[in-house]
C-alpha cells in the first residue's frame, strides 16, 4: 500500500502538477527560481508562511491545501462552519527563523489565518531581507519584547499586550528582543485568488534543512 504524503514539499508537487504547471511556468508566477522551488519540493529548502501565501495564489488553492492534501480552490467559505482548537493542537512548521503552529489547518477558503509563531531571529542580519506578501496581517505579543522592523517606518518595539497591525505587502521583520525568543499570536488574512502583482517573500533561509512538519492532535475528552 503506498504510503500517505504528508510533506508540505510533496503537497506542493501534487498540486503544481494538478495545475498542469511545470516548475518554470511556477516560477513565472511566483518569482522563485526553478532550482528554489525544486528544492522546495524536495524538502531541502524550508518553506516560511509567506512563501506559502505566495504559492497558494500562484497556484489558486487556499494554505490549508498544503496540510490537508486536497487542492482547495479559493472561493467564498462554507456558511455556517466552525473549528475548536484545543491547546497545542494544529500544525507545526519549523524554519529556523520562526516556529509556527497553525491553528484549525482543516478549514479551507479561510479569509483569516491564525498562527502561532515562536520569533528566533535576533537581528536583521541574522533575519535577512524584509519579506511581504498578499493581504494584512496582526500581531499580538504573548511572551517576550519583539521588534518590529518596515518598509516605511522606523523600528518599533513591542511587549507583552501589545500589537501591530500591518500591510503585508510591505517589507516587513520580527525580530525578538528576549532571549530565548519571543512568543506571538498572528491574525493574517488569506490571499486573493488573484495574484498578488510580483509579490515575493525575500526572508533569508537559514536553515537549508526540511522544515519540521507535525499534526498535533487535540485529546479526547473522558
Amino acid at each position: 500500500m503506498k504510503a500517505e504524503r504528508s510533506g508540505i514539499g510533496e503537497k506542493l508537487r501534487d498540486l503544481r502538477k494538478s495545475k498542469g504547471l511545470t516548475l518554470e511556468s511556477l516560477g513565472e508566477r511566483t518569482g522563485y527560481s526553478v532550482s528554489a522551488l525544486s528544492k522546495m519540493e524536495n524538502e531541502r529548502l524550508g518553506i516560511t508562511y509567506d512563501k506559502l501565501t505566495n504559492l497558494a495564489v500562484a497556484l489558486a488553492v487556499d494554505v490549508s491545501s498544503f496540510f490537508t492534501g486536497v487542492a482547495q480552490s479559493q472561493g467564498a467559505p462554507a456558511i455556517g462552519r466552525r473549528s475548536i482548537a484545543r491547546k497545542g493542537s494544529g500544525k507545526t512548521v519549523s524554519t529556523g527563523l520562526y516556529n509556527y503552529l497553525y491553528v484549525s489547518p482543516e478549514l479551507s477558503s479561510k479569509q483569516m489565518v491564525p498562527i502561532l509563531v515562536k520569533i528566533q531571529a535576533t537581528s536583521m542580519e541574522e533575519f535577512g531581507p524584509l519579506i511581504r506578501h498578499g493581504g494584512e496581517e496582526w500581531i499580538y505579543v504573548l511572551r517576550g519584547e519583539i521588534e518590529v522592523h518596515s518598509e516605511f517606518y522606523e523600528p518599533e518595539r513591542l511587549g507583552v499586550g501589545d500589537s501591530i497591525y500591518l500591510d503585508s505587502r510591505m517589507g516587513h521583520a520580527y525580530i525578538s528582543k528576549t532571549k530565548g525568543g519571543a512568543d506571538v499570536l498572528a491574525v493574517c488574512s488569506a490571499p486573493a485568488a488573484e495574484l498578488v502583482e510580483q509579490a515575493e517573500s525575500k526572508a533569508k533561509l537559514l536553515n537549508l534543512k526540511p522544515p519540521e512538519t507535525a499534526t498535533r492532535r487535540p485529546r479526547k475528552a473522558h
